[in-house]
């Protein structure tokens, strides 16, 4: 078995048990208990799980996906100047890609200065309030995530790897200043934006503050391999 797949299995069994001892992780995922150990440690410094003496406990607040709403909500203000300046990184006939996060959403009202853009989005909230703008956009469809509002999966990525982009405006929930590691709990939503990555000239990382030091299981890539990160 494979780490990642493995440590997955972890993960449900801490869900469905709530807690659960090492010796029976071992058991149960045919791995010795060091091997588990180093699990429990890479899944708490994602934020899973909380590590006991002994064990590990589910950690419901830091697994569960914050809605997009809530998102929007907290530091409104703060992710409205992050976009406002990630605007200065656009230019006339640019085809942008921009993710379904709450930061990058911000970033709608002031696209309508320029013309002729082309975005591509996975977020029909963004393609919406993109098209209420005037701004035409294409969004990728797929299997939409409730809580984010996202659209993920193989047929939102096959369509993204038939676009090349001028640049990628994306978001993530945690980034560790001293390793430059951009981090997300959401497996299928660091999936999509890897394809972004891969398909984008530029790629702007727009992150408030309040992203700093803060680390989940799954890491979209690091500050090496992007261009500009954009921060209050």
């Amino acid at each position: 078995m494979f780490n990642i797949e493995r440590q997955e299995r972890i993960l449900e069994i801490v869900q469905e048990r709530k807690s659960v001892t090492v010796r029976k992780l071992s058991e149960l995922v045919y791995a010795s208990e060091a091997t588990i150990r180093r699990d429990l440690t890479e899944l708490e410094k994602g934020g899973r799980i909380r590590r006991t003496f002994g064990g590990a406990v589910w950690e419901e607040v830091l697994t569960k996906e914050v809605p997009l709403l809530l998102r929007q909500s907290q530091n409104s203000r703060v992710k409205a100047e992050i976009a406002r300046q990630a605007a200065g990184h656009v230019k006339n006939g640019q085809v942008v890609f921009m993710d379904a996060s709450s930061t990058v959403y911000q970033l709608v009202p002031f696209l309508s200065q320029f013309k002729d853009l082309t975005v591509i989005t996975n977020s029909p909230q963004t393609s919406i309030a993109l098209g209420k703008a005037g701004i035409r956009n294409f969004c990728t469809g797929g299997m939409l995530l409730a809580n984010s509002i996202a659209y993920v999966g193989q047929h939102a990525e096959s369509f993204l790897r038939r676009i090349h982009a001028d640049v990628m405006f994306f978001s993530c929930r945690g980034y560790q200043p001293e390793t430059g590691d951009i981090t997300d709990s959401s497996m299928e939503e660091s999936a999509l934006r890897a394809v972004m990555l891969q398909q984008a000239k530029k790629k702007v990382f727009l992150c408030d503050s309040s992203k700093f030091g803060k680390e989940y299981l799954y890491t979209l890539c690091n500050r090496e391999e992007i261009d500009l990160i954009i921060s209050d």
